[in-house]
């Protein structure tokens, strides 16, 4: 079940009306009434992830069990001692039993085996074909985040189940994020939602916003981007250019997209989610891109493997290496593929240059400035350089394997012919464009402060005619969201 369907529409019709008017007119009493809504979101929220897999709604489960218990005894205890050895249990429970298992067992067994095949020896490790739960980095560590700040006492242990349980698995956000913290989300559940609060103009633009970016621009633009990246010989430099830059399209879109429609469903059910994008391909830096670009991925690893190493408290090499290795983990947390591992060192290499670079102006040039009218001139050089980076590292992220990001990396910057399809170019530039102009669009309205007023009666009234574009401009057949396979 995935959001841009009618399948996902009748779903969350139902769901919409028993929140907000079946369940109200059956229990009158506030406190029963909102304990009962928290009851049925946990039940739908389960329904709505064991469509893909019933199997694993057991897996979260057990996920959240372990947490909530564990949480529990580490914000009971004065035992400094056993709150560490807690704290410890909940981080290899999490990591190496559940995500670890399922995510990067296959990986794993499949290179020891051919580094023992290397040196001689047989193979000692089992092959097990283990499918990957959908989105179970997200929930994994949505869970562990609570227990962390749990342990730093942050914020105390919940005490209701059903409210943990719904906190973990709240279906919106559940399968692709954003990443929710619960010192964010269960606050919001100790309040009385209200009908009249929904800002319902606001949640309809976000979801079809989302939909334009997933559907429209995304998933007719996809089979492009897959059949360059497929087999990047035969394509010449313009179309492997092309190709990076489709896929720069592809990913912002399907993600952002999803976290659109997610932001709007919530807001609808009276819940806010945190923002995980803002417009990072007007990033001036590499750093600043990550703090534009998966947010809440981001403040994340800031938040409980940054800070946990030492931060920039850990002196000058540690310190370094902390920035380094937290996008390492970010590589990681994508996939269990070298092209991940080696994606997220770049990536981390990158932070780090531009964290030393920013550490030596301090030290050796303090009083070092420019004019506003050169900072100006600089800024579309600073944006083509995050920019390139994250289309030309962008390869290696969704090539299947190395040699294979290898050969387009070559391909795009040494010049080779091959095929280019015109309607490659007729679908491709379109929608590059699309992405130019919506982040224009989004840096006057959310960075600038402009405003675009619109009378309630017109938009209202173009909703039909919207719809019916989003119809014909649709592709054939269901995509699913990329972010679904993390």
């Amino acid at each position: 079940m995935i959001f841009p369907t009618l399948e996902f529409f009748l779903f969350f019709s139902l769901v919409f009306v028993t929140h907000w008017y079946i369940l109200p007119a059956l229990i009158p009493e506030p406190k029963l009434r909102k304990s009962l809504i928290h009851i049925f979101l946990l039940i739908v929220s389960y329904i709505f992830y064991m469509s893909w897999n019933w199997k694993f709604g057991g897996l979260i489960l057990l996920s959240t069990v372990i947490d909530f218990f564990l949480a529990d005894l580490i914000f009971e205890s004065k035992d400094q001692v056993l709150r560490k050895r807690l704290i410890v249990i909940s981080l290899v429970l999490n990591l190496v039993f559940i995500l670890g298992f399922f995510k990067y067992y296959g990986f794993l067994t499949e290179n020891l085996n051919a580094l023992l095949h290397y040196f001689g020896f047989p193979s000692l490790f089992p092959i097990l074909k283990i499918v990957l739960p959908v989105g179970i980095s997200f929930y994994t560590f949505q869970s562990l985040s609570y227990t962390i700040d749990v342990y730093r006492g942050v914020i105390p242990s919940e005490k209701n189940f059903i409210r943990f349980a719904l906190f973990v698995s709240f279906f919106p956000q559940l399968v692709a994020g954003p990443i929710v913290t619960a010192k964010s989300f269960l606050p919001q559940l100790q309040t009385e939602k209200k009908i009249e609060d929904i800002p319902f103009r606001k949640a309809i633009r976000y979801f079809l916003m989302g939909y334009f970016k997933k559907v429209v621009l995304s998933d007719n633009i996809s089979p492009i981007a897959d059949l360059i990246f497929k087999n990047p010989d035969v394509y010449s430099t313009e179309a492997l250019w092309l190709g990076a830059f489709l896929f720069w399209v592809q990913v912002y879109c399907d993600f952002s997209g999803y976290t659109d429609m997610a932001y709007s469903a919530a807001l609808l059910l009276g819940y806010q989610l945190p923002e995980n994008f803002r417009m990072p391909y007007i990033s001036q830096s590499v750093t600043e891109h990550w703090r534009r670009w998966h947010i809440t991925l981001s403040s994340w690893l800031r938040d409980y493997v940054y800070i946990s190493l030492g931060g920039n408290r850990a002196g000058v090499f540690r310190h370094r290496f902390n920035v380094w290795f937290t996008m390492f983990v970010a590589g990681i947390w994508h996939g269990a593929n070298w092209t991940f591992l080696i994606w997220g060192s770049i990536q981390g290499g990158f932070l780090l240059i531009e964290s030393v670079l920013k550490e030596w102006k301090a030290k050796w040039f303090p009083n070092l400035t420019i004019s506003n009218s050169w900072d100006k001139a600089l800024t579309p050089v600073r944006v083509l350089y995050a920019s390139s980076v994250a289309v030309t590292f962008g390869v290696i992220f969704r090539s299947a394997n190395i040699e294979s990001a290898l050969k387009m990396i070559h391909g795009m910057y040494v010049y080779q012919s091959g095929e280019l399809r015109p309607y490659m170019l007729k679908q491709g530039i379109p929608a590059i464009l699309c992405v130019i102009v919506g982040h224009y669009l989004g840096w006057l309205i959310y960075e600038k402060g402009k405003e675009f007023k619109i009378p309630v009666w017109l938009e209202f009234s173009l909703y039909p005619l919207i719809a019916f574009c989003f119809a014909i401009l649709s592709p054939d057949g269901e995509i699913p969201f990329i972010y679904f396979d993390f």
